[in-house]
């Protein structure tokens, strides 16, 4: 800690009155063994005393003492819960969530906490697993139970409860007589399931009141602090800050969501002295501009998991409070820390040491113990501790053995004693022998100030086995292009071994996250594997153009230009003609620049002498579904340009062929040279239009889209101008420069051009009346065979030079 932060923190504590839970207390048992029975404490100790606060209102002590203990009778008398009965919460950050956890558990109850996020087949699987009595949610997901229950086995005895009239309100004030020990079943607390189905963690009360007893011990926290948290309450952060918030008496404030630009805001609004943060969140709040008010807080204490070491005392410097590592996972609740007196541990990397009632070890595959400096995968046993997985006693056993948690994660001794991370054991690149800590190079590339979070993951090599792929967010207004990952890479190289660097670059807009902020890996390969983005391949073997297939939708090249994103098709020898990957790959990347959070605007254009020849009816449709395919293909590179918040502008360099031509109607200005040419050939041959052009070429060009589209005439470039097609003709050599000045003409700053151009492009119910209209045109004129015999007639013309 600076000099700085040490005075400000003496300063910021000095009428603080003594901790609840003292230090010296850290290793003991918790003065109260269940979490009903702390509420019932401090309903008679502190009746008044705030307890919750949910944005601008906030419930006392004793408020959610009687509202928990009526809900409690009404879960006993009107819905027939007895102990050990299953109660599923699917809520947002919501006041009714801890009351519906601490009813269910004064009932006797199991809670099961559901992401209120899940879409169909991870609830069902929740409500299945957990063999849930009673679901309480609200009238936002009430549509998404109810089709559930409607439709999966199992379920049909699953009473629903709208929060909105929760039907407490005529039952008993005081809590049913009900045994419940620190033993008793608390939670059933599903993890994140980013490998597949989520595995329930079996959690007592006295998990969670040892977890507040601890971290009360570990901050020193008083009944005049003030408790924040932002993670979703389903996720178990929040939950053990309300075990905290009981354990000290001190109210808990918590917000609807983490929002990296307004969080500090809101602790400086609630006068927060106490918050926790992790995976990502600190990097995402450092990474905001900072202001004169940074300073301007009461925050006293911060505990996170995951503190960027390079990062860690401008942290403490930027918010004038000290920051520590806390370690565990919800199978283990928490394991190390480092106590805020240890100014050593800022930006050590340092895990910190077991809590008193934990041991470790660090071990190999084999499970003895390593050297310290070696890496070995950290095991831990003692309290708290889960009682095993939910129906999985197979799976608790592999990860529970002769009492020691294994926790996956790969870490090293050092020689203050601490523990430091290195990696998780399934989070490594093994690249032609030597072992990549994926943790280790997502530190590196995250060090630079032009990347707000990196993910790496391993890519299959034919050379090496795998190579080191890394995906990176970066900060607003920086280019995603060649040039930026070659610099970051480069920058990041300075800091890493040689066979660490990474070697495959991909740029997104955001990260798909586990409901604790951590990028989920699984998710984010997937991602990548059904809409592909842009990969930079620094390596070098680098793949060129010309020896792209088309599987993989590889002949489009992007380069940003003064923040304007150049989408080129770079297959020349065949006209620029696409196939469905390809157009796949082309809206995705629209999409992916649309948003504007990158790039001021999008130029399409061509290499050659050909915009496009639309469909590359060399791997024509042979299947209705392949038909239908190739449609909706093309109709997704009209909604990904018609949505998006910055302008589009073809360069049509060249030969713009049906499909092709038809992308260009959809731009927000076309720009051409004396050699373009439009041709809609398939016309008079049975292949019909499919981008909505019989809504925008009337929308352009008026009574000529009759002759266009029936007469199939080429319209020359002067033609293209005179009736609409065009906006402008300029010289080949000055075809890119010119539409990159429309797009920065058109994007001033301070603008409402996003605002413009949902005004003055077409709406998408016509433009989806018109996919609808396209589509049964196709389907009737490949049902007739027009179809089929057009696209021979079509590819025989081609053969004689038409």
């Amino acid at each position: 800690m600076t000099e700085n932060v040490a005075a400000e923190q003496a300063g910021r504590t000095q009428a603080r009155p003594a901790p609840v839970v003292k230090p010296g207390q850290l290793g003991e048992d918790p003065a109260v063994p269940t979490l009903t029975e702390l509420l019932s404490q401090r309903a008679q100790d502190s009746p008044e005393r705030e307890f919750l606060r949910f944005g601008e209102r906030s419930w006392s002590f004793a408020d959610i003492d009687t509202w928990s203990s009526r809900l409690a009778h009404r879960l006993i008398e009107l819905d027939g819960v007895q102990p050990g009965d299953r109660v599923a919460i699917m809520l947002p950050n919501v006041v009714h969530w801890p009351v519906i956890w601490l009813a269910a558990l004064k009932a006797g109850a199991v809670a099961v906490p559901v992401n209120s996020s899940y879409r169909r087949g991870d609830l069902a699987f929740v409500l299945r697993d957990s063999g849930a009595r009673v679901a309480f949610t609200d009238s936002e997901r009430s549509g998404l139970v109810a089709d559930v229950l409607a439709t999966e086995d199992g379920l049909a005895g699953l009473r629903v409860v709208d929060v909105a009239d929760d039907g407490s309100e005529p039952f008993p004030q005081t809590a049913p007589a009900v045994p419940v020990d620190a033993g008793t079943l608390a939670n059933l607390q599903y993890t994140s399931g980013t490998t597949g189905f989520p595995k329930a963690c079996m959690l007592t009360h006295d998990y969670w009141v040892r977890l507040g007893w601890v971290c009360a011990a570990v901050t020193g926290l008083g009944t005049e602090d003030v408790l924040l948290t932002s993670q979703p309450f389903s996720y178990m952060d929040p939950q053990w800050n309300t075990a905290l918030a009981l354990t000290i008496g001190a109210p808990l404030v918590v917000l609807p969501r983490f929002s990296a630009s307004t969080f500090m805001a809101d602790v400086r609004r609630h006068r927060a002295t106490f918050f926790y943060v992790l995976g990502s969140m600190p990097t995402l709040l450092f990474k905001q501009p900072p202001a004169p008010e940074d300073r301007d807080n009461e925050v006293r204490h911060v505990l996170c998991s995951g503190i960027p070491v390079g990062l860690h005392a401008q942290l403490e410097e930027r918010w004038g409070a000290p920051w520590r590592e806390i370690y565990g996972m919800t199978e283990s609740g928490v394991d190390l820390f480092s106590p805020f007196a240890d100014a050593d541990a800022v930006g050590s990397g340092s895990l910190g040491r077991p809590v008193p009632t934990k041991q470790v070890r660090v071990v190999d595959p084999d499970g003895n113990e390593v050297p310290a400096g070696d890496p070995g995968e950290l095991v831990i046993s003692g309290k708290p501790m889960m009682s095993g997985y939910w129906n999985r006693p197979d799976d608790a056993a592999r990860v529970l053995r002769d009492g020691w948690l294994h926790t996956g994660d790969v870490v090293v001794r050092r020689p203050d004693h601490g523990i430091q991370l290195v990696g998780r054991i399934k989070d490594m690149v093994r690249r032609g022998g030597e072992n990549v800590a994926s943790v280790e190079v997502e530190a590196a590339l995250e060090r630079d100030d032009v990347v707000v979070a990196a993910a790496v993951v391993a890519e299959p090599d034919d050379t090496l086995g795998e190579e080191v792929k890394a995906f990176v967010q970066l900060a607003a207004g920086v280019p995603a292009d060649r040039a930026t990952a070659e610099a970051i890479v480069e920058r990041a190289g300075k800091e890493l071994a040689r066979f660490k660097v990474p070697r495959y670059v991909e740029f997104v807009a955001d990260f798909p996250r586990t409901p604790s902020e951590r990028i989920s890996k699984p998710a984010l390969k997937a991602r990548a594997v059904d809409d592909p983005g842009v990969t930079h391949d620094l390596g070098a073997r680098r793949n060129k153009t010309g020896a792209r297939t088309a599987s993989d939708g590889g002949f489009l090249d992007v380069d940003v230009m003064r923040r304007v994103a150049v989408l080129t098709l770079r297959r020349p020898e065949k006209l620029n003609a696409m196939d469905v990957a390809t157009r796949l790959r082309l809206a995705t990347v629209i999409r992916e620049f649309g948003t504007g959070d990158s790039v001021r605007g999008i130029v399409l254009t061509g290499e050659g002498r050909a915009f496009s020849a639309g469909e590359d009816l060399q791997s024509v449709p042979s299947t209705d579904a392949e038909l239908r395919e190739a449609f909706a293909s093309f109709h997704d590179i009209t909604r990904a340009i018609l949505q998006t918040q910055v302008p589009v502008v073809a360069a049509v360099n060249g030969l713009a062929v049906g499909g092709a031509s038809e992308i260009t109607l959809c731009c927000d200005a076309r720009i051409g040279t004396r050699a373009t040419e439009y041709y809609q050939p398939e016309n008079g041959r049975g292949i019909t239009i499919s981008n909505a052009s019989s809504v925008l070429l009337r929308r352009l060009i008026g009574s000529h889209a009759m002759r266009m589209v029936l007469g199939s005439p080429r319209v020359l470039a002067d033609e293209a101008l005179r009736i609409g097609l065009l906006d402008e003709i300029v010289e080949p050599d000055a075809l890119i420069g010119r539409a990159i000045d429309t797009v920065i003409e058109w994007t001033p700053a301070g603008n409402t051009t996003a605002l413009h151009l949902a005004l003055l492009r077409p709406q998408t119910e016509e433009v989806e009346a018109a996919f609808a209209r396209e589509d049964l045109a196709a389907w009737k004129a490949w049902e007739s065979g027009v179809l089929s015999a057009g696209i021979g007639g079509f590819l025989s013309a081609r053969g004689t030079g038409a």
